[in-house]
């Protein structure tokens, strides 16, 4: 599974991007990797950050990992050097 970017531009020359969970499987005739939508997130520009970032700590939390949001001054250690 990964997420999809796909994009599209409007008659006034402005470009709008939408997200999507995808994942690849086997056309059952031609036997061609094909994607298949599972969940359509919506117009990037339009999506709430907050939801996504809960969405990653839930998978992070299964997989045995921690995520850092970046935006989030107060998850950054003391004394890390690292951006």
């Amino acid at each position: 599974m990964y997420l999809r970017t796909t994009q599209r531009k409007n008659k006034d020359g402005s470009i709008v991007q939408y997200y999507q969970l995808a994942h690849n499987e086997r056309h059952p005739v031609t036997g061609k990797p094909v994607a298949r939508i599972i969940h359509n997130f919506g117009r990037a520009d339009r999506l709430d950050r907050d939801h996504f970032v809960r969405l990653c700590r839930s998978i992070a939390r299964v997989c045995g990992l921690h995520v850092i949001d970046p935006c989030e001054e107060s998850e950054k250690p003391e004394g890390d050097l690292l951006p």
